[in-house]
């Protein structure tokens, strides 16, 4: 294991790190893409934010550059990966991002990503391991963490720098 991870931690270990905000999930652009929405309701959540659209679908243009674009069929499937971004997201001077609906209801995925993942436990109980799907995301406070069974002798006691006890 090297400083970097992975870092093999409890499902408890892993549910007590709290958020550092890195925003990395809140916008497929912080990803170069790599991170998507899948199962985008026509509506873009927008019963969540007062009926604006909350998840705005995003495209490349032909230079690179991120545009808005409009909700196609295919993104209601999580088989086509929707890139994306949130209106909720509010970027922050240092680089990270504060979520403006944190305190309101929000689409699950935002709550559930990456430790509380309704197939998580299952997995877990099955595989007797997880890594958790944050390996593109370095500054996330996740980043590199495989999720074990407590018995699992790979925990060790050099925590994960997100690891509050």
């Amino acid at each position: 294991m090297t400083s970097d991870g992975p870092f093999y931690v409890s499902l408890a270990d892993a549910r007590a790190i709290e958020c550092n905000g890195c925003g990395d999930c809140c916008d497929s652009r912080r990803t170069d893409g790599y991170w998507t929405w899948g199962s985008l309701p026509a509506d873009q959540f927008a019963s969540l934010n007062d009926g604006a659209p909350l998840i705005i679908p995003l495209e490349r243009e032909g230079d690179g550059a991120w545009r808005d674009r409009a909700v196609r069929s295919e993104d209601e499937s999580e088989l086509f990966p929707t890139p994306f971004r949130c209106t909720a997201f509010q970027p922050q001077a240092d680089g990270r991002g504060l979520c403006g609906h944190h305190d309101r209801e929000r689409p699950a995925r935002c709550g559930e990503y990456p430790v509380h993942v309704p197939y998580l436990e299952r997995e877990l109980a099955e595989y007797g391991e997880v890594p958790l799907s944050t390996g593109e995301f370095p500054r996330c406070s996740w980043y590199a963490m495989v999720v074990v069974r407590d018995d699992d002798p790979r925990i060790s006691d050099a925590r994960p720098p997100g690891l509050v006890e």
